[in-house]
């Protein structure tokens, strides 16, 4: 049984999910090109699960980070609660309203908890045209569910975890598809509800293009 650190840093302010991107790269600049706010090294990109990802949470801003990611993001506001900020055609100041952290557990249990997914991208190239010719609704289902186990093993492995009991997943409710510009490409966007016996954080990102607020998980009680 793993134990991971979160750290979420909330801000006052109210954000669009299109101003993220120009939130993150506000981030960025305030931290002086951080390796951990952009996922880039030296050598090129990180490929690593991003153990900082940037939120809208109730509407507003927010950045999470996991173990290493939640220090950097402790050590940017240890004495800094307002900041200049350009979100793409409006200036704002950003004012931190609060710090969060937290030690959660990520294993396996016995029974299977509900989550909620928003901003979901489990499809690449291939395997979209894949699920487009599927028999069927049950079967695109079932081949959402096994991208669905294997983002989650995706990020436990970024963090160093490993599962000795085998990862069960299932899709309970298939509520939106729309269309996702990801890099040039379009791909397809998914809210659901999925069953699961992983404990995962709230707010963690699962699938592609986690650090700028897709896949958002949330616990439902």
């Amino acid at each position: 049984m793993e134990t991971i650190r979160v750290v979420v840093a909330t801000f006052k302010n109210k954000i669009s999910q299109e101003e993220i991107p120009f939130f993150r790269g506000s981030i960025i600049r305030l931290s002086d090109n951080a390796s951990f706010f952009h996922n880039h090294q030296e050598e090129g990109f990180r490929y690593a699960y991003p153990l900082v990802q940037y939120k809208r949470i109730d509407g507003h801003a927010a950045v999470l980070g996991i173990n290493e990611g939640g220090e950097a993001i402790e050590e940017l506001f240890k004495d800094r609660v307002r900041y200049e900020c350009q979100l793409g055609n409006r200036q704002v100041e950003m004012e931190l309203i609060g710090i969060r952290s937290e030690k959660i557990s990520i294993h396996c249990m016995e029974q299977d908890r509900i989550y909620s997914i928003k901003g979901w991208l489990p499809l690449n190239r291939e395997n979209y045209r894949s699920y487009l010719s599927a028999d069927g609704l049950a079967e695109q289902i079932a081949m959402l569910e096994r991208i669905l186990i294997g983002n989650i093993l995706s990020f436990a492995k970024g963090l160093g975890v490993f599962f000795e009991t085998p990862v069960r997943c299932r899709i309970l409710q298939l509520e939106s598809e729309k269309s996702f510009g990801y890099k040039n490409v379009e791909l397809l966007s998914f809210s659901a509800k999925f069953r699961t016996n992983v404990s995962l954080p709230a707010y963690i990102g699962l699938g592609k293009s986690v650090s700028i607020n897709n896949g958002v998980v949330t616990p439902i009680k």
